[in-house]
């Protein structure tokens, strides 16, 4: 964080007589301190300038950055309104409307990574910028001007010219500000607090942002209503709520209700359409239109219209007359995908070759203690056949829901360690694989066990042992199939 220390070092530099032009820059000085209150001394910092609008966090007016040279004691000056500016023009500062802050933001390194130092507000020195342009007893009338008494008059230049009256420029910034230049100079006008301005309506009241409301409701004539009013003879009235009635005569001058009423009809054929108490019939026949099937392409067209293609699908079809009107769908081929439509003979088929195959394995295993402590834990298959294509690193896996057969065989020199088939189909099972001590040798162990099982597709078997002393070891087979 950096520090600046900020005692009284606001000044401007004041008129050096009551008449002179106000210099354009503010005199500043400022020590910078680094975050532990050292200062930062005989060093080239980096310093922005910006004057706020309003308060610390209003918008920037004018913004100009410098880069002093700090003394052994961190102290710098500059002259605000004479470094590189950013944003803004000083001399069009608006030193006459709202407060002013100072906010100063420092890079020690001399760079352009500004840190905030700190913000104050302008008191009433900036503020001789303004007394520029306003008037005091040292002003002296010009031609065509009278001061009497602080009154300033217009007396008429007295040349009869309307050219020398004339505004030489106007300019309306972004920001808001009206710039007039005539043969006075240039006068500037903060147009920023009535140029951004919203209508907003609650209820039925308008309201203006910086202005006043307006409660409309008594003069909104959107809800409006029509009515007929009373019969009165041949007249008929039209009221309207909120406005003026009007009356219309709606009379033939016959007084006749007889003749009024007239029918229609169609003569088939001369394709004549006539209105009673109407001399004159209109043909129909060139609007005649008819219909054309083609069965070729299954579409339906109207003459002088469009066609539409009127080919039923076979969900249609179904709907109206589910046997299809006794229509066959054969001769349909192999599917190359899961939703093709195929034949029952192909379905059956499919069934029985799949029936008559017979699905097998067979797997090798080798187990030996290396590490210390095995507690049911599956051992590394290697295949020595697999019509099924299910069996993995250390377990089968089940590819349709059936009756499965396996069997288990192996010996131990050395250990006879458990080894269990662990079912797992929806619970988990465990089956110790029967064991028997060799003859003559009795330290070997032979395994031997077969079972059945149903299992649903996706369940696991796995040969699993448990062993606890170092050396133990196992080989032996494992292989099923699907009965």
């Amino acid at each position: 964080m950096i520090r600046l220390l900020l005692p009284s070092v606001l000044a401007l530099l004041i008129f050096s007589s009551a008449s002179a032009q106000a210099p354009k820059g503010i005199n500043y000085q400022g020590v910078a301190r680094d975050n532990e209150g050292k200062p930062i001394a005989s060093k080239t910092i980096s310093v922005r300038i910006s004057i706020l609008q309003n308060s610390a966090q209003g918008n920037v007016e004018y913004s100009e950055t410098h880069n002093p040279l700090t003394n052994p004691f961190g102290l710098f000056t500059l002259v605000i309104g004479q470094g590189t500016v950013t944003s803004g023009n000083f001399a069009f500062v608006s030193w006459a409307i709202g407060n002013k802050w100072l906010q100063i933001e420092i890079d020690p390194a001399g760079g352009s990574s500004y840190q905030l130092a700190g913000s104050q507000q302008l008191m009433s020195v900036p503020y001789a910028f303004y007394a520029e342009f306003s008037g005091n007893n040292s002003l002296s009338a010009g031609t065509g001007i009278a001061i009497n008494n602080g009154v300033i008059t217009n007396t008429g230049d007295a040349d009869n010219s309307i050219t020398n009256e004339l505004i030489t420029g106007a300019l309306l910034t972004a920001d808001k500000k009206l710039r007039i230049t005539d043969a006075g100079g240039t006068k500037e006008v903060d147009l920023a607090p009535v140029a951004n301005q919203s209508l907003t309506l609650s209820g039925t009241t308008l309201s203006i942002s910086g202005g006043n409301s307006v409660n409309i409701g008594s003069v909104n004539t959107d809800n409006q209503n029509l009515s007929l009013g009373a019969v009165s003879g041949t007249n008929r009235t039209i009221n309207i709520s909120n406005g003026t009635p009007v009356t219309l005569d709606v009379a033939d001058n016959d007084n006749s209700i007889t003749n009024e009423i007239q029918d229609l009809s169609l003569n088939a054929a001369t394709n004549q359409l006539s209105l009673t108490n109407d001399a004159t019939p209109v043909d129909l026949t060139p609007y005649k239109q008819t219909l054309t099937y083609t069965a070729g392409t299954n579409s339906l067209a109207i003459s002088g219209g469009n066609s539409v293609n009127i080919t039923t699908t076979l969900a249609q079809t179904l709907t109206n007359n589910p046997n299809a009107s006794g229509i066959r769908i054969q001769n349909v081929g192999a599917p190359t995908a899961a939703t093709d439509a195929t034949t029952k003979g192909y379905v059956d088929t499919a069934i029985a070759t799949a029936i008559a195959t017979n699905y097998a394995f067979k797997s090798s295993f080798s187990f030996q203690n290396l590490l210390g402590v095995f507690n049911d834990s599956p051992v590394a298959l290697t295949d020595v056949f697999d019509d099924f294509n299910v069996v993995a690193t250390n377990r089968f896996t089940a590819p349709a829901a059936g009756v499965y057969s396996f069997t288990v065989t192996g010996s131990s020199s050395l250990g006879g360690i458990p080894i269990k088939l662990r079912i797992t189909s929806g619970s988990t099972t465990l089956y110790e694989i029967k064991r028997t001590q060799a003859y003559p040798v009795v330290t070997i162990i032979n395994y031997y066990d077969s079972n059945i099982y149903k299992l649903n597709a996706g369940d696991t078997v796995e040969v699993v042992v448990t062993s606890l002393a170092i050396g133990e070891r196992v080989d032996g087979l494992f292989f099923g199939s699907k009965l």
